[in-house]
């Protein structure tokens, strides 16, 4: 998978937050939210493909 260049950056700076995380609340925070954002993909696909986003 190759990410555009702002996303590379993006990606990158979001590692190293994950990285350099020492309190074990603002780790948890991180798959829940990657948790939400999953599902709410995963909604908009299932939307697409039942044409009812266009």
């Amino acid at each position: 998978m190759t990410l555009p260049l702002h996303q590379q950056f993006e990606k990158q700076k979001f590692a190293a937050a994950i990285e350099s995380a020492s309190d074990l609340d603002e780790i948890k925070g991180v798959p829940a939210m990657l948790l939400n954002l999953y599902y709410q993909q995963f909604s908009a696909t299932i939307d697409i493909a039942e044409g009812k986003l266009g």
